[in-house]
């Protein structure tokens, strides 16, 4: 039956195989026979994001090509969709410096075009990252900045690329909460994807959930839907060549077999899990199944268990050497610091956009003032009110303008007390006397109105 099984399972990865690459070898001849650059750019990336989770080294090379061209045609929005996938192929290669750096790259170019899914793609990565050095906190923050992106784009519904990348955030929020230990909202994340996924056929995403879907239950304690779930990812990480799910669904289930005592049935998952991993070149599985199975054979097989361990020692070293980890620090610390100048220049933006409105209400409020003054000369109103009016206008008039000069007075001088003072003192020299001429200009307007209206006009202003 075992045998039977083995040989069911190599026709069906077979099968897999082939599927993949008939779908790269369609990409190969379209891109030979591509005539426009930017298209050649975004075949590459697709090239590049189909060798992703089975050779990440070719997927960074196709990505790379890519972004060579898309530099050389300054074309921004291909220099954001390779800057993601090279990001990927690091993170999966378990370069997570260069990954962050990339994921930025690709981050700062897409708000730059405004293009909100490279900027959500970008956020997911991210957070994804954190996941990798165990931040789920961080990584459920950046997971979640994505997914509000998505949801506040009209129609995103009714765009796949949208919806899978909706399906993407669910499922990632999901697992995130899971390794936060917040069982009831990693399960309802994780529904909402995997009938999403049904729905919009997200085969990609299906490996992912489902494995998900089986760790939460394990930890529910519903061990037999957890195993089924275990294994229907196996299946479909298998259909879309998927290695490294399929690696983690290795680890799960041998991990799973580990806490019952099934040690035999343990050991063959985790060498599926180290085998899975090597071929996919993914670090973080071949240490995680290189270090369970040094535990295994460590009371029966030395030797062996030695073996074992050197693996993981290396691959350790490939994830955590400490100049990798002061990059990555680094990398997170300036992100940091860049987020909170962009809050802050949001915050300066508002203020000045409140600061506009009020500054055009005046504008506003001041000639409809001066015509109100205007309009008073024309009926019989005591002679003060109307001086008094006049000589108000005039006042608003020269401290809108005064008002208006100030940040270019303050700009020049650099905030200098002194330079402030001197170049306020000019201004108003020249200001006391054409404010003068001003006031004794409209008073004498004003007067002159009146008694024109008396002349031609007799009865006008009597009751």
């Amino acid at each position: 039956m075992k045998k039977l099984i083995l040989v069911l399972s190599l026709l069906n990865c077979f099968c897999c195989i082939y599927a993949q690459q008939k779908k790269i070898d369609s990409l190969k001849r379209l891109i030979s026979i591509s005539k426009s650059d930017t298209s050649t750019v975004l075949l590459k990336c697709e090239l590049a994001d189909s060798y992703l989770y089975n050779k990440p080294d070719s997927s960074f090379l196709v990505a790379q090509e890519g972004l060579t061209l898309s530099k050389k045609k300054n074309f921004l929005r291909g220099q954001a969709s390779c800057d993601q996938e090279i990001g990927e192929a690091n993170q999966l290669m378990g370069n997570y410096p260069a990954a962050m750096q990339d994921y930025l790259k690709c981050l700062r170019i897409a708000e730059k075009l405004n293009s909100q899914y490279n900027i959500a793609a970008a956020l997911l990565d991210i957070g994804f990252l954190y996941r990798e050095q165990g931040d789920y906190s961080q990584a459920i923050k950046y997971t979640l900045k994505a997914k509000n992106i998505i949801e506040n784009i009209p129609n995103y519904k009714k765009m796949g690329y949208y919806q899978e990348l909706y399906d993407s955030a669910l499922t990632n929020a999901g697992f995130f909460y899971y390794k936060n230990n917040q069982l009831d909202s990693a399960l309802v994340y994780e529904q909402s994807a995997f009938e999403l996924a049904l729905k919009i056929h997200a085969d990609d995403y299906m490996g992912n959930i489902l494995l998900h879907m089986g760790l939460i239950n394990e930890k529910l304690n519903n061990k037999s839907l957890a195993i089924t779930y275990y294994r229907m990812s196996l299946k479909k990480s298998e259909a879309v060549a998927n290695y490294t799910t399929l690696t983690d669904t290795y680890l799960s289930i041998a991990n799973f077999y580990n806490l019952t005592n099934h040690t035999d049935s343990s050991i063959f998952f985790y060498k599926n899990a180290l085998k899975t991993a090597k071929t996919a070149l993914y670090p973080k599985g071949i240490l995680d199944a290189s270090t369970n199975l040094a535990n295994l054979y460590g009371k029966t097989d030395k030797g062996l268990a030695y073996d074992y361990l050197q693996t993981a020692a290396i691959a350790k070293d490939s994830l955590f050497n400490q100049e990798k980890v002061k990059q990555l620090q680094k990398l997170k610390f300036e992100e940091q610091v860049r987020e909170q100048e962009i809050a802050e220049l949001k915050t300066q933006r508002q203020e000045e956009r409140k600061n506009n409105l009020q500054l055009s209400l005046i504008a506003l409020f001041i000639p409809v003032f001066f015509l109100v003054s205007l309009l008073l000369g024309k009926i019989k109103v005591h002679h003060r009110i109307i001086e008094f009016m006049s000589v108000l206008s005039i006042l608003f008039l020269f401290e809108f303008f005064t008002l208006l000069i100030d940040p270019i007075v303050r700009k020049f001088s650099s905030n200098t007390p002194l330079i402030e003072f001197l170049i306020f003192v000019c201004l108003a020299g020249i200001m006391v006397p054409t404010h003068h001429h001003l006031t004794t200009w409209l008073k004498i307007r004003l007067s002159n109105l009146q008694k024109w209206e008396r002349h031609h006009l007799p009865g006008v202003h009597d009751k």
